[in-house]
């Protein structure tokens, strides 16, 4: 692991943890410094509650930690691998399929996450085991896990409303408790650090990496704008857009919003158009809906090979977010079309002459 593209981002989380451990603010600009003394130029852009649960990782030295860090990794990557394939395609034609998108899809999500030591493998078997156990009929389970993930990465939040759109009253309770007690949680934080997180909330805010490397759509507009737009005075028509893109994609989800076979998988692909940020191996999320939707929407060879095309190749640097549209907006269709009625039974024959 001396290699220093491999695992930037579990550098990023030991200098964090290590500038928390000896009072230093970790998200001031020059406070991260890795081993060797380098000073890291990414900045830690999660909340103040994970910089506490990341001091285990300060237990090791530098080279050890990324060992283990790598190989539980790889643990967590085979481990969602053969839950998606025992929970959701156990036949012949989905595993295959499930099979080549892990290895290819989105610009090779799961290949990427594993180069950038990021924890968002980690952030997938939360969510994943949460949404097999509400298949199961577990909604606090799913509710506790998904609230976990967002302790690090607030956004996963949103995903509790694939509780809410389930409607019945456990579902609904699970999914508002949690949410209150992560509110709860991060203000709390807000209370008795407003310096640390205020600081969060800033480096947050500065973000704005985009292409290849984070194919959202807030990047997407930032860079058309950019294009189209170079007049003074459209500093905030970005996030006008945004906004509307936002309202867009719920009221899309909302009118298509049914329990079926997978659950959660239109609202997993309106959660990643929506979000302002969204990285490449973040689209690990989108690997089970995307499967579902080639091997269950898509009806004939050629819409299945045309979608597993888009799916596993990578030409353009916003291609993961246009098949994600892509795929989301056939299982809008699929999901709204009305359902088939059985046909009418044939009239009995007139009895003949004796």
């Amino acid at each position: 692991m001396s290699n220093p593209g491999l695992q930037g981002d579990l550098r990023i989380y030991r200098a964090a943890a290590l500038a928390y451990a000896e009072g230093r603010d970790p998200y001031a600009p020059g406070a991260l410094v890795g081993a060797g003394g380098r000073v890291q130029a990414l900045p830690f852009v999660y909340p103040p509650v994970a910089l506490p649960l990341m001091r285990p990782l300060l237990l090791l030295d530098a080279r050890t930690t990324s060992l283990v860090f790598f190989t539980l990794k790889m643990v967590a990557a085979a481990f969602l691998v053969v839950l998606w394939r025992r929970a959701f395609f156990p036949d012949d034609l989905g595993g295959a399929c499930l099979y080549l998108v892990c290895a290819l899809g989105y610009a090779q999500t799961i290949k990427m996450d594993l180069r950038a030591g990021n924890i968002s493998v980690f952030e997938q078997v939360l969510i994943w085991v949460g949404i097999v156990a509400f298949l199961r009929g577990r909604p606090w389970i799913c509710a506790a896990l998904i609230g976990a993930a967002a302790l690090f990465k607030l956004t996963s939040a949103a995903l509790l409303v694939i509780l809410l759109v389930d409607r019945r009253r456990r579902c609904v309770a699970a999914a508002l408790t949690v949410a209150c007690g992560l509110a709860a949680v991060h203000g709390l934080s807000a209370a008795l650090r407003p310096d640390l997180f205020g600081a969060f909330l800033r480096s947050a805010a500065a973000l704005d990496d985009r292409g290849q490397t984070n194919p959202a759509s807030l990047a997407l507009i930032r860079d058309g704008l950019e294009r189209l737009v170079r007049e003074p005075g459209s500093e905030h028509l970005d996030w006008i857009v945004y906004g509307g893109w936002v309202l867009l994609i719920g009221l899309a989800s909302l009118s298509g919003a049914r329990r079926q076979e997978l659950p959660g998988a239109l609202e997993c692909f309106a959660y990643a158009l929506a979000a302002p940020r969204f990285k490449d191996y973040s689209y690990i999320l989108l690997i089970p809906p995307s499967v579902y939707v080639v091997v269950h929407v898509l009806r004939g060879p050629a819409l299945r090979i045309l979608a597993l095309a888009l799916l596993c190749t990578h030409f353009f640097a916003y291609q993961s977010w246009v098949t994600a549209l892509a795929l989301f907006t056939a299982l809008l269709a699929h999901r709204m079309r009305p359902p088939r009625r059985p046909p009418a039974p044939e009239p009995a024959a007139a009895p003949g002459p004796a």
